[in-house]
Protein backbone atom coordinates (compact mmCIF):
# COMPACT_ATOMS: atom_id res chain seq x y z
CA UNK A 1 0.00 0.00 0.00
CA UNK A 2 0.95 3.77 -0.21
CA UNK A 3 1.90 5.23 2.78
CA UNK A 4 -0.09 8.48 3.52
CA UNK A 5 1.33 11.38 4.91
CA UNK A 6 -0.04 10.48 8.31
CA UNK A 7 1.23 7.16 8.73
CA UNK A 8 4.64 8.24 7.80
CA UNK A 9 4.28 10.79 10.74
CA UNK A 10 3.97 7.83 13.11
CA UNK A 11 6.39 5.74 11.28
CA UNK A 12 9.11 8.39 10.88
CA UNK A 13 8.52 10.10 14.59
CA UNK A 14 11.57 10.22 17.16
CA UNK A 15 11.64 7.54 20.09
CA UNK A 16 8.72 9.16 22.45
CA UNK A 17 5.26 7.76 24.12
CA UNK A 18 2.78 8.17 20.96
CA UNK A 19 -1.34 7.96 21.66
CA UNK A 20 -2.14 7.33 17.97
CA UNK A 21 -6.04 7.61 16.88
CA UNK A 22 -6.81 5.67 13.99
CA UNK A 23 -9.83 5.01 11.85
CA UNK A 24 -11.31 1.64 10.88
CA UNK A 25 -9.49 0.66 7.80
CA UNK A 26 -6.68 3.21 8.35
CA UNK A 27 -4.06 0.61 7.37
CA UNK A 28 -3.33 0.41 11.04
CA UNK A 29 -1.39 -3.33 11.18
CA UNK A 30 0.75 -1.86 8.40
CA UNK A 31 1.46 1.17 10.33
CA UNK A 32 2.43 -0.36 13.57
CA UNK A 33 4.53 -2.99 11.81
CA UNK A 34 6.49 -0.38 10.16
CA UNK A 35 6.63 1.57 13.45
CA UNK A 36 8.02 -0.99 15.60
CA UNK A 37 11.28 -1.24 12.31
CA UNK A 38 11.63 2.10 12.71
CA UNK A 39 12.10 1.74 16.68
CA UNK A 40 14.49 -0.92 16.54
CA UNK A 41 16.75 1.35 13.76
CA UNK A 42 16.42 4.38 16.22
CA UNK A 43 17.69 2.32 19.32
CA UNK A 44 20.43 1.36 17.28
CA UNK A 45 22.95 -0.45 19.21
CA UNK A 46 20.68 -0.26 22.65
CA UNK A 47 20.27 -4.33 23.14
CA UNK A 48 16.86 -3.41 24.46
CA UNK A 49 13.61 -4.73 22.73
CA UNK A 50 10.89 -3.35 21.50
CA UNK A 51 7.72 -5.45 21.65
CA UNK A 52 4.05 -4.53 20.33
CA UNK A 53 0.93 -5.96 22.55
CA UNK A 54 -2.50 -6.73 21.16
CA UNK A 55 -5.27 -8.87 22.87
CA UNK A 56 -5.77 -12.04 20.57
CA UNK A 57 -3.63 -14.61 19.19
CA UNK A 58 -5.24 -14.11 15.09
CA UNK A 59 -3.84 -10.33 15.97
CA UNK A 60 -0.74 -11.37 17.13
CA UNK A 61 -0.46 -13.67 14.07
CA UNK A 62 -0.96 -11.40 11.48
CA UNK A 63 1.33 -8.83 13.05
CA UNK A 64 3.98 -11.73 13.04
CA UNK A 65 3.67 -12.47 8.94
CA UNK A 66 3.75 -8.84 7.95
CA UNK A 67 6.76 -8.32 10.21
CA UNK A 68 8.36 -11.48 8.54
CA UNK A 69 7.47 -9.99 5.42
CA UNK A 70 8.57 -6.76 5.85
CA UNK A 71 11.97 -7.60 7.75
CA UNK A 72 13.33 -10.11 5.09
CA UNK A 73 14.89 -7.54 3.26
CA UNK A 74 16.62 -6.19 6.51
CA UNK A 75 20.01 -7.82 7.57
CA UNK A 76 19.76 -10.63 9.88
CA UNK A 77 21.83 -9.47 12.57
CA UNK A 78 20.67 -9.36 16.58
CA UNK A 79 18.74 -6.18 16.27
CA UNK A 80 16.35 -8.06 13.68
CA UNK A 81 15.92 -10.51 16.11
CA UNK A 82 14.93 -8.08 18.87
CA UNK A 83 11.58 -7.11 18.09
CA UNK A 84 8.52 -9.67 19.27
CA UNK A 85 4.74 -9.54 19.13
CA UNK A 86 2.79 -11.31 21.58
CA UNK A 87 -0.45 -11.13 23.22
CA UNK A 88 -0.90 -8.67 26.47
CA UNK A 89 -1.52 -11.40 29.14
CA UNK A 90 1.15 -13.70 27.15
CA UNK A 91 3.72 -11.31 27.44
CA UNK A 92 3.50 -10.89 31.11
CA UNK A 93 2.61 -14.44 32.20
CA UNK A 94 6.07 -15.32 30.19
CA UNK A 95 7.85 -13.22 31.30
CA UNK A 96 6.75 -11.96 35.09
CA UNK A 97 4.27 -14.58 35.97
CA UNK A 98 5.57 -18.06 35.21
CA UNK A 99 9.15 -17.17 36.33
CA UNK A 100 8.83 -15.09 38.97
CA UNK A 101 5.29 -14.93 41.09
CA UNK A 102 5.74 -17.88 42.81
CA UNK A 103 7.67 -15.81 45.35
CA UNK A 104 5.21 -12.92 45.81
CA UNK A 105 2.28 -15.92 46.04
CA UNK A 106 4.00 -17.84 48.50
CA UNK A 107 4.16 -21.00 46.23
CA UNK A 108 6.83 -23.64 45.96
CA UNK A 109 5.81 -24.48 42.20
CA UNK A 110 6.04 -22.71 39.16
CA UNK A 111 1.87 -21.27 38.79
CA UNK A 112 -0.23 -22.74 36.64
CA UNK A 113 -3.94 -21.70 34.74
CA UNK A 114 -6.56 -23.13 36.17
CA UNK A 115 -10.14 -23.56 34.02
CA UNK A 116 -12.70 -23.64 36.73
CA UNK A 117 -13.43 -27.01 36.67
CA UNK A 118 -11.10 -28.76 38.49
CA UNK A 119 -12.17 -30.72 41.79
CA UNK A 120 -9.37 -29.20 43.56
CA UNK A 121 -11.55 -25.60 43.55
CA UNK A 122 -14.22 -26.40 45.56
CA UNK A 123 -11.82 -25.76 48.72
CA UNK A 124 -11.52 -22.27 46.85
CA UNK A 125 -15.48 -20.62 47.21
CA UNK A 126 -16.55 -17.50 48.33
CA UNK A 127 -19.26 -17.17 51.20
CA UNK A 128 -21.05 -14.27 51.13
CA UNK A 129 -23.18 -16.14 54.29
CA UNK A 130 -23.70 -19.48 55.53
CA UNK A 131 -27.32 -19.45 53.95
CA UNK A 132 -25.76 -18.39 50.54
CA UNK A 133 -24.84 -20.52 47.70
CA UNK A 134 -20.81 -19.66 47.55
CA UNK A 135 -19.52 -18.51 44.57
CA UNK A 136 -16.56 -20.15 42.66
CA UNK A 137 -13.20 -18.82 42.61
CA UNK A 138 -13.25 -18.83 38.92
CA UNK A 139 -16.41 -16.09 38.72
CA UNK A 140 -14.40 -13.57 41.29
CA UNK A 141 -12.79 -10.57 39.58
CA UNK A 142 -10.39 -8.27 40.21
CA UNK A 143 -10.36 -4.68 39.60
CA UNK A 144 -8.88 -1.08 41.08
CA UNK A 145 -10.39 1.46 42.36
CA UNK A 146 -8.94 4.53 43.88
CA UNK A 147 -6.08 2.98 43.66
CA UNK A 148 -6.68 0.21 45.68
CA UNK A 149 -7.65 -3.54 44.12
CA UNK A 150 -11.27 -4.81 44.59
CA UNK A 151 -12.85 -7.79 44.04
CA UNK A 152 -16.71 -8.63 42.34
CA UNK A 153 -18.87 -10.88 40.43
CA UNK A 154 -20.38 -9.62 37.42
CA UNK A 155 -23.88 -11.87 37.18
CA UNK A 156 -25.86 -10.66 34.00
CA UNK A 157 -24.22 -7.28 33.72
CA UNK A 158 -24.90 -6.68 37.47
CA UNK A 159 -21.57 -5.82 39.34
CA UNK A 160 -21.80 -6.98 43.46
CA UNK A 161 -18.36 -5.96 44.87
CA UNK A 162 -17.10 -8.40 47.23
CA UNK A 163 -15.53 -8.19 50.70
CA UNK A 164 -12.08 -7.26 50.48
CA UNK A 165 -10.38 -8.65 53.41
CA UNK A 166 -12.41 -12.07 52.88
CA UNK A 167 -11.79 -12.35 49.13
CA UNK A 168 -8.26 -11.36 49.00
CA UNK A 169 -7.35 -14.25 51.93
CA UNK A 170 -9.29 -16.41 49.51
CA UNK A 171 -6.64 -15.42 46.43
CA UNK A 172 -3.70 -15.94 48.39
CA UNK A 173 -4.78 -19.21 49.92
CA UNK A 174 -5.21 -20.21 46.32
CA UNK A 175 -1.97 -18.63 45.54
CA UNK A 176 0.00 -20.48 48.12
CA UNK A 177 -0.67 -23.70 45.69
CA UNK A 178 0.24 -22.02 42.35
CA UNK A 179 -2.90 -21.51 41.27
CA UNK A 180 -4.47 -18.60 39.23
CA UNK A 181 -7.53 -17.91 36.92
CA UNK A 182 -7.32 -15.40 33.89
CA UNK A 183 -7.94 -12.57 36.22
CA UNK A 184 -6.11 -13.85 39.02
CA UNK A 185 -3.22 -13.71 37.38
CA UNK A 186 -3.28 -10.06 35.75
CA UNK A 187 -3.57 -9.62 39.31
CA UNK A 188 -0.61 -11.52 40.59
CA UNK A 189 1.28 -10.16 37.51
CA UNK A 190 0.88 -6.46 39.37
CA UNK A 191 1.59 -7.80 42.91
CA UNK A 192 4.84 -9.42 41.62
CA UNK A 193 6.24 -5.95 39.81
CA UNK A 194 5.35 -4.06 42.90
CA UNK A 195 7.08 -6.83 45.60
CA UNK A 196 10.01 -7.19 43.16
CA UNK A 197 11.20 -4.05 41.90
CA UNK A 198 14.43 -6.00 40.36
CA UNK A 199 12.27 -8.13 38.20
CA UNK A 200 10.75 -4.51 37.35
CA UNK A 201 13.87 -2.75 36.93
CA UNK A 202 15.63 -5.88 34.55
CA UNK A 203 11.96 -5.88 32.24
CA UNK A 204 12.17 -2.03 31.53
CA UNK A 205 15.74 -2.40 30.99
CA UNK A 206 15.08 -5.30 28.18
CA UNK A 207 11.49 -3.75 26.66
CA UNK A 208 12.01 0.30 26.63
CA UNK A 209 9.28 0.64 23.93
CA UNK A 210 6.09 -1.15 24.46
CA UNK A 211 3.69 -0.73 21.50
CA UNK A 212 0.16 -1.70 22.39
CA UNK A 213 -2.75 -2.14 19.88
CA UNK A 214 -6.43 -1.94 20.07
CA UNK A 215 -5.70 0.22 23.35
CA UNK A 216 -9.67 1.41 23.74
CA UNK A 217 -10.10 -2.37 25.22
CA UNK A 218 -7.22 -2.33 28.30
CA UNK A 219 -9.27 -3.12 31.26
CA UNK A 220 -8.17 -1.79 34.41
CA UNK A 221 -5.36 -4.20 35.53
CA UNK A 222 -4.08 -4.08 31.79
CA UNK A 223 -3.90 -0.26 32.61
CA UNK A 224 -2.27 -0.60 36.16
CA UNK A 225 0.70 -2.68 34.99
CA UNK A 226 1.05 -0.13 32.24
CA UNK A 227 1.46 2.51 34.55
CA UNK A 228 4.11 0.74 36.77
CA UNK A 229 6.01 0.08 33.31
CA UNK A 230 5.67 3.75 32.73
CA UNK A 231 6.57 4.62 35.72
CA UNK A 232 9.49 2.75 36.00
CA UNK A 233 10.98 4.52 32.44
CA UNK A 234 9.47 2.42 29.47
CA UNK A 235 8.56 4.51 26.71
CA UNK A 236 4.49 3.61 25.86
CA UNK A 237 2.87 4.07 22.43
CA UNK A 238 -1.16 3.32 22.35
CA UNK A 239 -2.82 2.48 18.96
CA UNK A 240 -6.68 2.40 19.07
CA UNK A 241 -9.71 3.87 18.25
CA UNK A 242 -12.24 4.70 20.88
CA UNK A 243 -14.99 4.44 19.03
CA UNK A 244 -14.27 1.13 18.49
CA UNK A 245 -14.00 0.42 22.43
CA UNK A 246 -16.70 -3.18 22.70
CA UNK A 247 -15.53 -4.63 25.97
CA UNK A 248 -16.56 -2.15 28.78
CA UNK A 249 -17.76 -5.85 30.69
CA UNK A 250 -14.12 -6.23 31.42
CA UNK A 251 -13.51 -3.01 32.70
CA UNK A 252 -12.33 -1.06 29.17
CA UNK A 253 -13.47 2.29 28.21
CA UNK A 254 -11.30 3.56 26.21
CA UNK A 255 -10.20 6.58 28.43
CA UNK A 256 -6.51 5.26 28.97
CA UNK A 257 -6.41 6.36 25.05
CA UNK A 258 -8.44 9.36 25.04
CA UNK A 259 -6.82 10.97 27.35
CA UNK A 260 -3.18 9.83 26.96
CA UNK A 261 -1.78 12.33 24.83
CA UNK A 262 -2.89 14.98 27.39
CA UNK A 263 0.24 13.86 29.35
CA UNK A 264 3.43 15.55 29.34
CA UNK A 265 5.62 14.48 26.99
CA UNK A 266 3.39 12.14 24.84
CA UNK A 267 2.67 13.37 20.81
CA UNK A 268 -0.50 12.35 19.38
CA UNK A 269 -1.15 11.06 16.17
CA UNK A 270 -3.86 10.53 13.68
CA UNK A 271 -4.60 8.31 11.41
CA UNK A 272 -7.80 9.30 9.38
CA UNK A 273 -7.63 7.68 5.78
CA UNK A 274 -9.88 4.58 4.99
CA UNK A 275 -8.59 1.97 2.92
CA UNK A 276 -10.86 -1.08 3.69
CA UNK A 277 -14.01 0.56 2.45
CA UNK A 278 -16.63 2.01 -0.04
CA UNK A 279 -17.18 6.19 0.37
CA UNK A 280 -21.03 5.46 1.38
CA UNK A 281 -20.10 2.83 4.08
CA UNK A 282 -17.27 5.51 5.35
CA UNK A 283 -20.27 8.76 5.22
CA UNK A 284 -22.54 6.46 7.74
CA UNK A 285 -19.31 5.46 10.11
CA UNK A 286 -18.61 9.24 9.69
CA UNK A 287 -22.51 10.70 10.67
CA UNK A 288 -22.24 8.15 13.63
CA UNK A 289 -19.29 8.81 15.36
CA UNK A 290 -18.78 13.11 14.54
CA UNK A 291 -15.55 12.42 12.53
CA UNK A 292 -14.70 13.37 8.95
CA UNK A 293 -12.10 10.31 7.98
CA UNK A 294 -11.52 10.18 4.40
CA UNK A 295 -12.02 7.43 1.89
CA UNK A 296 -9.04 5.96 -0.01
CA UNK A 297 -11.37 4.01 -2.52
CA UNK A 298 -13.60 5.27 -5.62
CA UNK A 299 -17.07 4.89 -5.30
CA UNK A 300 -18.03 1.37 -6.60
CA UNK A 301 -21.07 -1.18 -6.80
CA UNK A 302 -21.95 -2.18 -3.22
CA UNK A 303 -22.71 0.28 -0.38
CA UNK A 304 -24.67 0.31 2.54
CA UNK A 305 -28.10 -0.75 2.76
CA UNK A 306 -31.42 -1.85 5.06
CA UNK A 307 -33.66 -4.34 4.63
CA UNK A 308 -36.32 -5.48 6.85
CA UNK A 309 -36.67 -9.34 8.03
CA UNK A 310 -39.90 -11.30 9.94
CA UNK A 311 -37.40 -14.16 11.81
CA UNK A 312 -39.95 -16.75 10.03
CA UNK A 313 -38.46 -15.43 6.89
CA UNK A 314 -34.82 -15.62 7.87
CA UNK A 315 -33.78 -18.09 5.11
CA UNK A 316 -35.39 -16.02 2.24
CA UNK A 317 -32.96 -13.07 3.62
CA UNK A 318 -29.90 -14.73 3.94
CA UNK A 319 -30.82 -15.98 0.10
CA UNK A 320 -31.54 -12.69 -0.91
CA UNK A 321 -27.75 -12.00 0.64
CA UNK A 322 -26.36 -14.65 -0.96
CA UNK A 323 -27.73 -13.92 -4.37
CA UNK A 324 -26.44 -9.80 -3.74
CA UNK A 325 -22.84 -11.51 -3.25
CA UNK A 326 -23.52 -13.04 -6.93
CA UNK A 327 -24.06 -10.33 -8.55
CA UNK A 328 -21.36 -8.34 -6.69
CA UNK A 329 -18.93 -11.24 -7.46
CA UNK A 330 -18.05 -11.31 -3.85
CA UNK A 331 -16.87 -14.79 -2.78
CA UNK A 332 -19.06 -16.56 0.39
CA UNK A 333 -16.12 -17.05 2.43
CA UNK A 334 -15.71 -12.94 2.25
CA UNK A 335 -18.63 -12.64 3.81
CA UNK A 336 -20.16 -12.72 7.35
CA UNK A 337 -23.63 -12.82 8.98
CA UNK A 338 -23.63 -10.72 12.47
CA UNK A 339 -25.63 -10.92 15.11
CA UNK A 340 -25.09 -9.08 18.73
CA UNK A 341 -25.10 -12.12 21.25
CA UNK A 342 -24.55 -15.49 20.92
CA UNK A 343 -27.99 -17.17 20.97
CA UNK A 344 -28.96 -15.50 17.90
CA UNK A 345 -25.84 -15.98 15.80
CA UNK A 346 -26.21 -19.68 16.92
CA UNK A 347 -29.78 -19.73 15.48
CA UNK A 348 -28.68 -18.06 12.48
CA UNK A 349 -25.70 -20.75 12.35
CA UNK A 350 -28.26 -23.26 12.91
CA UNK A 351 -26.43 -24.84 15.62
CA UNK A 352 -27.80 -26.52 18.77
CA UNK A 353 -27.08 -26.65 22.42
CA UNK A 354 -24.48 -29.91 23.07
CA UNK A 355 -26.30 -32.39 24.20
CA UNK A 356 -25.69 -34.59 27.63
CA UNK A 357 -24.60 -34.40 30.81
CA UNK A 358 -21.17 -33.74 32.89
CA UNK A 359 -18.08 -34.54 30.99
CA UNK A 360 -20.46 -36.09 28.02
CA UNK A 361 -21.62 -32.82 27.61
CA UNK A 362 -18.11 -31.40 27.16
CA UNK A 363 -17.15 -33.70 24.59
CA UNK A 364 -20.57 -33.28 23.13
CA UNK A 365 -19.53 -29.31 22.83
CA UNK A 366 -16.12 -30.48 21.82
CA UNK A 367 -17.11 -32.34 18.64
CA UNK A 368 -19.37 -29.02 17.78
CA UNK A 369 -16.62 -27.01 18.53
CA UNK A 370 -14.79 -29.76 15.76
CA UNK A 371 -17.25 -30.35 13.28
CA UNK A 372 -19.19 -27.17 12.67
CA UNK A 373 -17.20 -24.39 13.54
CA UNK A 374 -13.85 -25.70 13.20
CA UNK A 375 -12.45 -24.59 16.25
CA UNK A 376 -10.20 -27.05 17.21
CA UNK A 377 -8.04 -25.55 20.00
CA UNK A 378 -11.51 -24.52 21.58
CA UNK A 379 -12.48 -28.57 21.47
CA UNK A 380 -8.84 -29.83 22.54
CA UNK A 381 -9.45 -27.34 25.69
CA UNK A 382 -12.75 -29.00 26.28
CA UNK A 383 -11.09 -32.72 26.03
CA UNK A 384 -8.60 -31.95 27.90
CA UNK A 385 -11.00 -30.63 30.95
CA UNK A 386 -13.16 -33.43 30.19
CA UNK A 387 -10.79 -36.68 30.20
CA UNK A 388 -8.95 -34.76 33.23
CA UNK A 389 -11.87 -35.46 35.04
CA UNK A 390 -11.56 -38.48 34.26
CA UNK A 391 -8.63 -39.65 36.17
CA UNK A 392 -8.46 -40.85 39.51
CA UNK A 393 -6.36 -38.17 41.63
CA UNK A 394 -5.47 -35.92 38.37
CA UNK A 395 -2.06 -33.62 39.08
CA UNK A 396 -3.41 -30.09 39.88
CA UNK A 397 -3.55 -27.73 37.05
CA UNK A 398 -2.72 -30.88 34.59
CA UNK A 399 -5.72 -29.85 32.16
CA UNK A 400 -4.56 -26.09 32.01
CA UNK A 401 -0.72 -27.03 31.29
CA UNK A 402 -1.62 -29.63 28.85
CA UNK A 403 -3.63 -27.06 27.23
CA UNK A 404 -0.25 -24.43 27.46
CA UNK A 405 3.18 -25.08 26.47
CA UNK A 406 4.25 -28.26 29.47
CA UNK A 407 7.97 -29.00 29.48
CA UNK A 408 7.90 -32.66 30.84
CA UNK A 409 8.38 -35.24 28.01
CA UNK A 410 5.52 -36.98 29.51
CA UNK A 411 3.51 -34.55 29.27
CA UNK A 412 4.39 -33.45 25.84
CA UNK A 413 3.39 -37.15 24.95
CA UNK A 414 0.46 -36.97 27.03
CA UNK A 415 -0.66 -33.31 24.86
CA UNK A 416 -0.22 -35.17 21.67
CA UNK A 417 -2.37 -38.20 22.58
CA UNK A 418 -5.16 -35.61 23.40
CA UNK A 419 -4.58 -34.22 20.05
CA UNK A 420 -4.86 -37.32 18.13
CA UNK A 421 -8.10 -38.00 19.97
CA UNK A 422 -9.76 -34.82 19.39
CA UNK A 423 -8.64 -34.82 15.58
CA UNK A 424 -9.30 -37.98 14.78
CA UNK A 425 -13.29 -38.75 14.25
CA UNK A 426 -12.77 -42.89 13.77
CA UNK A 427 -10.23 -43.91 17.06
CA UNK A 428 -10.78 -40.82 18.88
CA UNK A 429 -13.69 -38.31 19.51
CA UNK A 430 -16.67 -39.28 17.16
CA UNK A 431 -18.27 -37.67 14.46
CA UNK A 432 -21.27 -35.11 15.67
CA UNK A 433 -23.34 -36.36 12.26
CA UNK A 434 -23.67 -39.54 14.41
CA UNK A 435 -27.10 -40.44 15.95
CA UNK A 436 -26.44 -39.17 19.59
CA UNK A 437 -27.68 -41.89 22.28
CA UNK A 438 -27.08 -45.00 19.47
CA UNK A 439 -24.04 -44.32 17.53
CA UNK A 440 -22.43 -41.25 19.09
CA UNK A 441 -22.35 -41.99 22.53
CA UNK A 442 -21.11 -46.23 22.38
CA UNK A 443 -18.12 -44.92 19.66
CA UNK A 444 -17.09 -42.16 22.68
CA UNK A 445 -16.82 -44.50 25.37
CA UNK A 446 -15.02 -47.49 23.33
CA UNK A 447 -12.66 -44.94 22.46
CA UNK A 448 -12.29 -43.02 25.65
CA UNK A 449 -11.81 -46.76 26.99
CA UNK A 450 -8.96 -47.38 24.96
CA UNK A 451 -7.56 -43.81 25.11
CA UNK A 452 -7.30 -44.32 29.12
CA UNK A 453 -5.74 -47.41 28.95
CA UNK A 454 -2.95 -46.04 27.06
CA UNK A 455 -2.62 -43.36 29.58
CA UNK A 456 -2.50 -45.44 31.93
CA UNK A 457 0.30 -47.96 30.60
CA UNK A 458 2.14 -45.03 29.33
CA UNK A 459 1.65 -42.11 32.23
CA UNK A 460 0.42 -44.43 35.58
CA UNK A 461 -2.72 -42.33 35.41
CA UNK A 462 -5.65 -44.49 36.21
CA UNK A 463 -9.05 -44.12 35.38
CA UNK A 464 -11.71 -42.74 38.13
CA UNK A 465 -13.87 -45.82 39.46
CA UNK A 466 -17.15 -44.01 38.37
CA UNK A 467 -16.42 -43.89 35.05
CA UNK A 468 -19.43 -45.55 33.95
CA UNK A 469 -21.46 -43.30 36.00
CA UNK A 470 -19.81 -39.96 34.80
CA UNK A 471 -20.34 -41.15 31.19
CA UNK A 472 -23.88 -41.87 31.42
CA UNK A 473 -26.51 -41.61 28.09
CA UNK A 474 -28.66 -38.94 30.28
CA UNK A 475 -30.18 -36.42 27.91
CA UNK A 476 -28.88 -38.33 24.27
CA UNK A 477 -31.74 -38.77 21.91
CA UNK A 478 -31.88 -40.72 19.11
CA UNK A 479 -30.80 -38.02 16.41
CA UNK A 480 -27.58 -37.23 15.30
CA UNK A 481 -25.42 -34.98 17.74
CA UNK A 482 -25.48 -31.48 15.83
CA UNK A 483 -29.30 -31.99 16.02
CA UNK A 484 -29.83 -32.25 12.11
CA UNK A 485 -32.61 -34.59 10.53
CA UNK A 486 -33.33 -35.89 7.65
CA UNK A 487 -35.58 -33.42 6.46
CA UNK A 488 -33.92 -30.50 7.78
CA UNK A 489 -33.09 -28.00 5.19
CA UNK A 490 -29.54 -27.52 3.68
CA UNK A 491 -27.40 -25.24 5.61
CA UNK A 492 -26.84 -21.45 3.97
CA UNK A 493 -22.85 -22.16 4.33
CA UNK A 494 -21.86 -18.69 5.55
CA UNK A 495 -19.89 -17.93 8.59
CA UNK A 496 -21.57 -16.62 11.42
CA UNK A 497 -20.07 -14.45 13.93
CA UNK A 498 -21.07 -12.14 17.05
CA UNK A 499 -19.42 -8.29 16.31
CA UNK A 500 -16.93 -9.08 19.39
CA UNK A 501 -15.85 -12.13 17.16
CA UNK A 502 -15.18 -9.80 14.47
CA UNK A 503 -13.45 -6.85 15.73
CA UNK A 504 -10.43 -5.50 13.84
CA UNK A 505 -11.48 -8.11 10.31
CA UNK A 506 -11.40 -6.44 7.06
CA UNK A 507 -14.48 -8.48 5.38
CA UNK A 508 -15.89 -7.99 1.75
CA UNK A 509 -19.80 -8.11 2.84
CA UNK A 510 -21.30 -8.19 6.03
CA UNK A 511 -25.30 -8.60 6.83
CA UNK A 512 -26.15 -7.21 10.27
CA UNK A 513 -29.04 -9.06 11.71
CA UNK A 514 -30.17 -6.72 14.43
CA UNK A 515 -33.06 -6.25 16.74
CA UNK A 516 -34.97 -2.40 17.42
CA UNK A 517 -32.60 -2.28 20.24
CA UNK A 518 -29.55 -2.69 18.41
CA UNK A 519 -30.57 -0.43 15.74
CA UNK A 520 -31.72 2.63 17.79
CA UNK A 521 -28.22 2.19 19.62
CA UNK A 522 -26.35 2.28 16.38
CA UNK A 523 -28.20 5.51 14.81
CA UNK A 524 -27.40 7.47 18.03
CA UNK A 525 -23.46 6.87 17.63
CA UNK A 526 -20.84 5.78 19.09
CA UNK A 527 -21.40 7.36 23.08
CA UNK A 528 -22.52 4.10 24.03
CA UNK A 529 -20.48 0.58 23.95
CA UNK A 530 -24.11 -0.92 22.39
CA UNK A 531 -23.17 2.18 19.57
CA UNK A 532 -20.23 1.49 19.43
CA UNK A 533 -21.12 -2.51 18.80
CA UNK A 534 -23.45 -1.18 15.75
CA UNK A 535 -20.77 0.55 14.13
CA UNK A 536 -18.29 -1.90 14.24
CA UNK A 537 -20.33 -3.98 12.45
CA UNK A 538 -20.48 -1.67 9.80
CA UNK A 539 -16.91 -1.06 9.65
CA UNK A 540 -16.71 -4.52 9.32
CA UNK A 541 -17.58 -3.83 5.75
CA UNK A 542 -15.21 -3.35 2.52
CA UNK A 543 -18.21 -3.68 0.11
CA UNK A 544 -21.44 -4.42 1.20
CA UNK A 545 -23.33 -3.46 4.53
CA UNK A 546 -27.00 -5.11 4.78
CA UNK A 547 -28.58 -4.16 8.43
CA UNK A 548 -31.12 -5.66 8.94
CA UNK A 549 -34.19 -4.54 10.38
CA UNK A 550 -37.76 -5.87 11.70
CA UNK A 551 -40.41 -5.28 9.72
CA UNK A 552 -42.83 -4.39 12.87
CA UNK A 553 -40.38 -1.22 13.93
CA UNK A 554 -39.18 -0.40 9.91
CA UNK A 555 -42.17 1.89 9.10
CA UNK A 556 -40.95 4.04 12.21
CA UNK A 557 -37.13 4.05 11.53
CA UNK A 558 -37.34 4.18 7.75
CA UNK A 559 -36.76 7.70 8.31
CA UNK A 560 -33.94 7.95 10.39
CA UNK A 561 -32.15 5.07 8.25
CA UNK A 562 -32.32 7.04 5.13
CA UNK A 563 -31.04 10.58 6.76
CA UNK A 564 -28.17 8.38 8.14
CA UNK A 565 -27.11 7.26 5.02
CA UNK A 566 -28.72 3.95 4.03
CA UNK A 567 -30.35 2.73 1.09
CA UNK A 568 -33.69 0.38 1.21
CA UNK A 569 -33.20 -2.84 -0.35
CA UNK A 570 -35.80 -5.43 -0.68
CA UNK A 571 -35.19 -9.07 0.26
CA UNK A 572 -36.14 -10.98 -3.28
Amino acid sequence: MKLSDEQKAVIEAPLEPMAITACAGSGKTATAIRRLIAIRQKLADHRGRVVLLSFSNVAVDTFNKGYAELASGLPDDANRKRVEVDTLDGFFTQHVLRPHAYRTMGATRTPYLVSGSEAFLSSFQYWKSKTERPIPIKDVQVGVENGRSIFFIDTQGTVEQLDRGKAQELIEKLGRTGAYTHDLGRYWVIRTLLQQPAILRALATRYPQVLVDESQDLGTMHKVTLEILIKAGVQVSLIGDVNQGIFAFAGADGMFLKTYADRPGVKDYKLTRNYRSLPPIIDIANRLCGRNDEPDRQPGQGGAFFVGYKDAELPKLISSFKARLGELGIEEKDAVILSRNTDRAAKLAGKTAAPGQGVVNLFAEAALARDQQHRYQHAFRLVCNAVESLIDDAPRGLSSTLQGAPHEAWMLGFRRLLWAFTRNTETGLPSCSLQAKAQWHPKLVANLRALLTQTDQLFGLKTVATFGHKMAKKRLEDVALSGAKADDQEAHGLRVETVHQVKGESIGAVLYVATKANITALLAGTATEDGRIGYVALTRAKNLFWLAAPKSCLGAMRTDLINAGFIEAAAQ
